[in-house]
């Protein structure tokens, strides 16, 4: 009997022990940020060292300063070197994803992976952790990885399982059509994701097609196209559907408006001829009127005394839940800078004018494009005057001004009115120093 008290004893204080560290634990994740983010350091050193992996020297700073101050990490950025010395280990982006997995760290919105080489495994890693649906990471860059087309289709699996998404940044890879169709798939079975950026992915003609039935099909309404092959064909492939859209919206527009001012025409009319009417009648029907009102006010002051002495008691107001994004086919920003919209493409020499003439459609009648960038595309005066005649009918229309972005090779007062009837474009802040410019498309 002695022996099983014993270990009765010893199985209690074990239960006891487990209990006290699962406490720790959660105190540490609720109401001691800085703790979480230290054990988030700890484990990412643990894991470079097991993997024998080249450690992030900023990533490490961020988390250090986070847990210092005692404030949650949520953009965590591994950058590695864009000439890394031969001699040098390699970074690999799974030691941070299994210390952020083994703490269970749900406090990331942005993961961003800039100049570490990725291969298939590696982002499939990245796409197993989207598809947890436990970290809610809203945006995911991975710039300069030196990803392939097949990769990123593993990738956009992943999309439909994540209901936090909203960016995809894939600046730099060069993908190709073949990806791009991959990444469209999984787009078109995501509603929530808005903002895609595929600079210098080596995009050509084909994109533009994929991309148009992908910006029909789902939410996304910021393209970021800079440095690709689209030209002039590809371009109107992508925005053709879109310019459609917009003209019918124009048109339901005009006619909405129309048919307001008539009703209250007719409303205006009515009123007036019963005045007329009544002009006669209203001498004689005045004293009565006046009495009944006198004898309705007495009653009706005794009812509003009695209802002073009820208050009302005031419900908290419900907080409007967001509605989620619209699906296309529309467009907010749209950059296709340095992407061969000239006359030497294919399409011939005629092909800058037809071209910029369906951007002017999309430019008159579209209420919700913001920004247009075609910075670095030689599409001469004929096209610049297209462009200025939609700014003009836009004013006209009374629509938002469009920033827009053009080149200056044309006639310089077709440019000067172009800058003076839009908006200035804020173009996108190099993240790091040098990135785009050594950057070069590949000639075919």
């Amino acid at each position: 009997m002695p022996g099983k008290k014993k270990g009765k004893g010893k199985k209690g204080k074990g239960k006891k022990g487990k209990k006290g560290k699962k406490k720790d634990k959660n105190s540490a994740l609720r109401g001691e940020p800085g703790a979480a983010v230290k054990s988030v350091l700890r484990a990412y050193d643990e894991n470079c060292a097991r993997t024998a992996s080249l450690s992030c020297v900023g990533l490490r700073r961020k988390l250090k300063a986070s847990y210092e101050d005692n404030i949650l990490l949520e953009k965590f950025l591994l950058e590695g070197y864009e000439d890394p010395p031969p001699d040098q280990p390699i970074m690999m982006v799974e030691p941070l994803l299994d210390a952020l997995r083994s703490e269970r760290y749900v406090f990331i919105k942005e993961l961003s992976v800039w100049d570490v080489p990725l291969k298939h495994e590696n982002v499939a890693s990245v796409a197993l952790l989207l598809e947890k649906q436990v970290y809610p990471v809203r945006q995911l860059e991975l710039l300069d990885c030196g990803i392939e087309s097949y990769p990123v289709t593993r990738l956009a699996r992943s999309f439909p399982a994540h209901p936090f998404l909203s960016t995809i940044v894939l600046d730099y890879n060069e993908i190709g059509d073949a990806g791009c169709r991959g990444l469209c798939a999984g787009l078109c079975k995501n509603v929530l994701i808005q903002t895609v950026s595929l600079n210098f992915c080596g995009l050509e003609v084909e994109s533009g097609r994929i991309l148009a039935e992908m910006v029909t099909n789902s939410a996304v309404c910021n393209l970021f196209l800079d440095g690709n092959d689209l030209e002039c064909e590809g371009a109107m492939e992508l925005i053709k559907m879109v310019a459609d859209t917009a003209e019918r919206e124009a048109f339901e527009r005009a006619e909405e408006v129309r048919m307001k001012a008539e009703l209250e025409a007719e409303k205006e009319l009515e009123a007036k001829n019963g005045r007329v009417r009544t002009a006669i009648s209203t001498t004689s029907s005045r004293s009565e009127g006046e009495d009944e009102k006198e004898d309705k006010g007495e009653g009706g002051g005794k009812a509003k005394k009695g209802k002073k002495g009820k208050k009302k008691k005031k419900g908290k107001k419900k907080k409007k839940e967001a509605e989620p994004p619209k699906v296309g086919p529309w467009l907010k920003k749209l950059h296709l800078a340095e992407n061969g919209l000239d006359a030497f493409g294919k399409a011939g020499n005629y092909a800058p004018v037809i071209c910029m003439r369906l951007f002017r459609k999309l430019i008159t009648n579209s209420n919700c494009l913001e920004e247009l960038d075609l910075g670095d595309n030689h599409i001469g005066d004929l096209g610049g005057r297209e462009l200025l005649q939609a700014l003009l009918d836009r004013k006209e229309a009374k629509l938002p001004t469009l920033s827009l972005g053009v080149s200056p090779m044309m006639h310089q007062d077709t440019f000067t009115l172009l800058m003076k009837h839009s908006g200035s474009l804020k173009k996108k802040g190099k993240k790091k120093k040098g990135k785009g410019k050594g950057k070069k498309k590949k000639k075919k």
